[in-house]
């Protein structure tokens, strides 16, 4: 006949707990040793990077790096003034390339009126507004100047402002022409 054991059941019970809790504390163990671990070496990390931080920053402090640093820090507010400088330049630049009424164009259509007779002794353009002085060994050659001034077609207005006899040479005009340029913008 066989045994019966009534207390069976509970002693396998007691067993798998065991090896659950078994399981679970070593898990524990485990993950408590990695933590300290990780914390031991993100110490030790932290203390060597801390006495590189405090060595770079003797390093710094040093009196000849002290000078360096202030030379650099002239030499960058050098640089920015001059890229100031250079920014408005670059406006004016612009500006007066768009302005576009002292042209190659513009001058040889006034050199394309100039008769035999007459010579520029200065020619002045100012925003829409061109002054030429010369001479010319005759009146008539001074007025076929301004005629054909006035046939050009970015011309608005050719007046001459003055025709003198020159002292100095005798036989020659001086004279003094103003002209307005259209506006074409």
């Amino acid at each position: 006949m066989k045994d019966l054991n009534f207390f069976k059941p509970y002693i396998g019970q007691n067993k798998e707990k065991i090896n659950y809790q078994i399981y679970v504390y070593g898990m524990m163990i485990i993950v408590g040793l990695a933590i300290a671990v990780s914390f031991g070496i993100n110490m030790t990390q932290m203390m060597f990077l801390n006495k590189s931080i405090s060595e770079y920053n003797e390093k710094l402090s040093a009196p000849e790096i002290q000078a360096q640093l202030k030379e650099a820090e002239n030499v960058n507010k050098q640089i920015d003034l001059l890229k100031k400088y250079d920014k408005a330049l670059n406006d004016v630049a612009i500006s007066v390339t768009g302005r576009e009424n002292v042209s190659e164009s513009l001058l040889k259509d006034i050199s394309s009126t100039l008769p035999n007779e007459v010579l520029f002794k200065n020619l002045d353009v100012v925003e829409n507004n061109i002054a030429i002085k010369g001479t010319s060994t005759t009146r008539e050659a001074v007025a076929e100047l301004e005629r054909k001034l006035r046939e050009l077609p970015i011309m608005s207005d050719v007046y001459v402002n003055s025709i003198n006899v020159q002292s100095s040479v005798e036989g020659e005009y001086s004279f003094d022409i103003k002209c307005v340029l259209k506006d074409v913008r």
